[in-house]
């Protein structure tokens, strides 16, 4: 991350009921970076928790959806080793199991989206960034982090068009016969929380850019 809340060694981070970490106070005149973005340390140390009432909402709810989505993913996992040894062996593989796969896993990979952004897990090119000043890069973070929501509100209504569309003409599975709107619909829900938390950090990085609270 290249703004405001630095980063900090798991084993030393204190950590709340959940487990999960609970961002410190900074001593005054500490704010800030405290390890290199875009090092090996860094990226083994996310940022802390987001703070205030928005931030943790978000991020709890992001979290259950990526929680959601590693579920499915190991239950269609479990189905395909079942179909794969269920057809070597005695020739029964689970009916419509390719189905079932590219339908689950659509819904399932659109779960991770927005716990990435709340975690500040995506993947950054910034060689050409290092040198700017702290609130200059907390503005291109900022921005990115906007154009990031815009596309997500983009992905969510054609998505939800399509599920409409899908709904209206009948389409379905071709060996199961399962309607495949429901499918579709399922990931609207992932992208308009995933633009929602680039809302949120962009906001978070702006904040820091303009030398408001971090």
């Amino acid at each position: 991350m290249h703004a405001s809340i630095a980063s900090y060694d798991a084993t030393a981070t204190p950590r709340g009921a959940e487990g999960l970490p609970v961002r410190p106070t900074v001593p005054a005149g500490e704010e800030g970076i405290l390890l290199e973005p875009g090092s090996i340390e860094h990226v083994a140390h996310p940022e802390a928790l987001p703070h205030g009432p928005w931030g943790m909402r978000l991020h709890g709810v992001s979290r259950m959806f990526a929680l959601a989505g590693g579920v499915l993913f190991i239950v269609l996992i479990a189905m395909s080793l079942v179909s794969i040894i269920g057809r070597k062996l005695f020739s029964l593989p689970v009916p419509g199991d390719f189905e079932v796969l590219q339908m689950g896993a659509a819904v399932a990979a659109a779960t991770f989206f927005a716990y990435c952004q709340m975690t500040d897990g995506h993947v950054k090119v910034d060689f050409f960034t290092t040198w700017m000043p702290a609130r200059l890069r907390a503005f291109l973070d900022g921005l990115a982090a906007l154009l990031m929501c815009v596309v997500a509100l983009l992905v969510s209504w054609r998505t939800a068009i399509g599920a409409v569309a899908s709904f209206e003409s009948g389409e379905a599975s071709l060996m199961l016969g399962w309607p495949g709107w429901i499918a579709i619909a399922l990931i609207v829900p992932s992208f308009i929380l995933f633009a929602l938390t680039g809302l949120y950090i962009a906001g978070r990085r702006f904040r820091h850019a303009l030398g408001e609270a971090k």
